[in-house]
């Protein structure tokens, strides 16, 4: 239910999530033209790279998935160690700029999105994206940079456990299981990481509070319906995951911001049905949880008493 919500909303707010996949794609635009300096130092190195691991970007029609990621994953664990030895500054640059600078502008971004889908949610009220990247930049930068801190610690878990699927070299393991083993790894991974913040940042706008009692609030809002809520975003990872293993790395340009604007509907959604409030979901309808609606007759019959 809460997937169907999160899509109708998505339906009746495209304009506001136009503005969020605009603003993610001058991020990304900013985040290349910074690392312009890496790419021309690291330039040889980055064009023998992309030759051993081409074959493993188009998916399942390019024959030979499992050799092909196992070999993708090697060299780019063999292309890093090189580009740290050839220049440790520029590789230690270039990482704070795409896990640190870039998802901080980001999850800002997300703050004030989410801030216009709160305001529509609860009254229809208009918000104009620019207008709630200033209202609430102070705490948007807190929420930023805590969340970013969060995802890194998340990134290099996730990085450890593919490395450690990819040191494995029998031959049936990687041309049968190791696909599998890491589509599960992956989507088991991004799941937890996911229900562990998902109610994060619409609870700081809620609540109007600071970061680490908005995780709170929003890990018990999160507990109040885990199994559904585990669930619907376990199916949005395997949706994920599986069209990339299909298509290849190349369709990740599409789905990353597609699924970015997603999740913050379904972060939205979710933390609303957790506590109960009535929301809009299109400009026709409001939809009351089922929690309210067990509260408003209990409060019914006691004013009857």
């Amino acid at each position: 239910m809460m997937f169907l919500y999160s899509l109708k909303l998505l339906g009746s707010s495209w304009v506001k999530a136009l503005k969020f996949f605009l603003y993610y794609v001058v991020i990304w635009g900013i985040c290349v033209a910074l690392l312009l300096p890496c790419f021309f130092e690291f330039k040889t190195l980055l064009s023998a790279g992309l030759a051993d691991i081409g074959s493993s970007l188009g998916g399942v029609f390019t024959g030979g998935l499992g050799v092909g990621l196992h070999n993708c994953i090697l060299a780019v664990a063999d292309t890093f160690v090189k580009a740290i030895q050839t220049n440790v500054g520029l590789v230690v640059y270039g990482l704070l700029v795409l896990f640190i600078l870039v998802p901080f502008l980001i999850n800002i971004g997300k703050y004030a999105f989410c801030q216009m889908l709160y305001s529509y949610m609860t009254s229809k009220n208009k918000v104009g994206f620019f207008s709630a990247l200033v209202k609430g930049l102070r705490r948007s930068v807190f929420f930023a940079l805590f969340k970013t801190l969060f995802a890194d610690l998340f990134i290099v878990l996730t990085l450890g456990c593919v490395y450690g699927l990819a040191l494995v070299s029998d031959p049936t393991f990687v041309a049968h299981i190791l696909p599998w083993a890491l589509f599960a790894s992956m989507v088991l991974l991004f799941t937890l990481h996911e229900v562990s913040i998902l109610g994060w940042l619409p609870a700081s706008i809620v609540f109007n509070c600071n970061a680490f009692l908005a995780w709170h609030k929003g890990f018990k809002a999160v507990k109040r319906h885990f199994w559904p809520t585990f669930g619907t975003t376990m199916l949005y990872f395997i949706l994920f995951w599986a069209l990339t293993l299909v298509f290849g790395i190349y369709c990740l340009v599409v789905l990353i911001p597609f699924v970015t604007i997603m999740l913050c509907f379904y972060n939205m959604v979710m933390f609303f049905f957790s506590q109960g409030m009535r929301f809009y979901y299109n400009e026709n309808n409001i939809l009351t949880p089922k929690k309210l609606e067990e509260v408003d007759k209990f409060s019914n019959a006691i004013s009857l008493l």
